[in-house]
């Protein structure tokens, strides 16, 4: 795995869950967002953070993705979306990463949002 500094998201009062939306649409095209949203090319992300990694049912990941075993916590999701295939070897996701961290910051309070409870941001 790469290390990559931490993001305190807590700390960042620059987070923006409307500008995390704008961001979203990077992932959209192969992940859904919704409430009982069906599964795409990848898994659907409605109440991801805090969620088991690799723990959607109807979704078949990576041995990499289900060996990592950890909770999508705010630090790890900032992790794995810097740079997924470097952060998580053997991931099936292609995607580049988002390299600035005020995008990542603004989708993971984005992704926190979309759940019914979200965790607290402060």
């Amino acid at each position: 795995m790469v290390a990559q500094p931490a993001l305190d998201i807590q700390k960042r009062p620059s987070a923006n869950i409307a500008a995390g939306e704008n961001v979203f649409k990077k992932c959209a095209a192969c992940h859904n967002i919704n409430n009982g949203g069906a599964v795409k090319i990848g898994p659907p992300l409605w109440s991801i953070v805090g969620k088991k990694s690799g723990s959607h049912p109807e979704f078949k990941y990576s041995s990499a993705l289900t060996a990592f075993g950890k909770n999508w916590t705010f630090d790890e999701l900032n992790a794995f979306l810097y740079k997924p295939a470097d952060y998580i070897k053997g991931t099936k996701m292609a995607f580049a990463g988002l390299s600035k961290d005020e995008d990542r910051a603004n989708v993971i309070a984005y992704l926190n949002s979309m759940s019914s409870s979200p965790l607290p941001l402060k």
